[in-house]
């Protein structure tokens, strides 16, 4: 194909151009040691044809002087071939050393204040006031943003891509620190929690599950402090519908998923991720497009799934498929930003409006 041939011709020619870099470095690096042997041997020739002048002509050197003279230039001779050679030797390490410096040195934009708090979960609700945030300055992407999640209610965030909801949840996470506003948890900013203590309470099931090459025990216990018993493990597979798939894998829950989950379906890593959810027990959980991806099978289960997981936490979801939203305690409406409607299912179709519209397009086209 077209890109195909594209792609082939770009990399031949980043290719060639490397190739013709390393080899006019390997060039310079291997005239050093020539070019060193060779001015050491016109070194000592000038020495020798000095030295003996001195010694047989003048008499202003002895001879025991110039061979003792002689003999510690040939000690110098070591040294500084080394040192021509040195830079040949370190310049690798030292572009290696920038990049590593660069990365070590780059700014931490949200840290812990002085004395944090710890956070032990949401006794009475999670409170957003007036929030906003730019990534740029004059490029609002979130602009006054105020509502209240009480604790264990289900907050369902809905509108078109680039509203800003992951944006928002990003927010709740202490990812980003709000640009203006405060979010505030049982009264409290979200500041004064510690980074450490507040994600260890959040719980995250994203449409990309994050999988590592390790066994699917290793996956689902992932991030969790000492050892988890089998008991445990078993029982937040079998409440996230992974544990029937898991147990026909050749080891089990000793099988490795591959690089990025690549072993298994859609379906079965996103019921993995939700095992994981359901191990780590979070008070604050967010559900980013959890089904979004998946075929109607894989959805009924992972939805079963995700209904077990919501028992008992206070619940952020972000959907454009509004059939998973329709029993949310509230749905906000997000466009460019700004929240623009919020209340129930019921209430926003009767409304009309964007929530309306969306509605009416999914549900036509099926």
């Amino acid at each position: 194909s077209g890109a195909e041939a594209h792609e082939r011709e770009r990399f031949g020619r980043l290719t060639w151009d490397y190739f013709k870099a390393f080899i006019r470095t390997e060039r310079f690096r291997a005239l050093s040691h020539p070019l060193t042997e060779t001015m050491s041997a016109l070194g000592t020739v000038v020495i020798l044809w000095y030295g003996t002048r001195l010694v047989l002509a003048g008499g202003a050197l002895s001879a025991e002087e110039f061979i003792v003279f002689l003999a510690f230039s040939m000690k110098l001779y070591s040294p500084v071939k080394y040192l021509g050679k040195l830079p040949a030797i370190i310049q690798p390490g030292i572009v290696a050393s920038e990049r590593v410096f660069e990365f070590l040195d780059a700014p931490i934009e949200v840290q812990d204040r002085d004395g944090p708090r710890t956070f032990e979960g949401v006794r009475e609700g999670i409170v957003f006031d007036n929030v906003s945030f730019h990534y740029r300055e004059g490029e609002p992407v979130l602009d006054g943003i105020s509502f209240e999640a009480p604790a264990g209610s289900v907050t369902a965030l809905v509108g078109p891509s680039g509203a800003g909801k992951t944006t928002l949840m990003d927010l709740l996470g202490r990812f980003y620190d709000t640009t203006g506003g405060r979010i505030l948890v049982d009264g409290i900013p979200l500041q004064e929690y510690s980074m450490t203590s507040l994600r260890h309470g959040l719980g995250i099931v994203s449409q990309e599950t994050v999988l590592f090459h390790d066994t699917v025990r290793s996956n689902i216990a992932y991030g969790l402090p000492g050892p988890i018993s089998d008991e445990d493990l078993e029982a937040a597979a079998r409440a996230a519908h992974a544990h029937e798939f898991v147990s026909r894998m050749p080891k089990g829950y000793d099988t490795v998923v591959g690089e990025r989950g690549t072993q298994l379906s859609g379906g079965q890593r996103q019921r993995i991720a939700i095992a994981r959810a359901i191990l780590r027990d979070p008070p604050i959980l967010v559900l980013d497009e959890a089904t979004s991806s998946l075929d109607s099978e894989s959805e009924r289960l992972v939805q079963d799934a995700v209904g077990r997981l919501l028992e008992g936490r206070t619940v952020f979801v972000i959907a454009h498929r509004l059939s998973t939203i329709q029993r949310a305690d509230r749905i906000l409406v997000m466009e460019a930003g700004r929240v623009i409607q919020r209340g129930s299912h019921d209430d926003l179709l009767q409304e009309g409006g964007l929530y309306r519209h969306l509605h009416d397009l999914q549900f036509q086209a099926t």
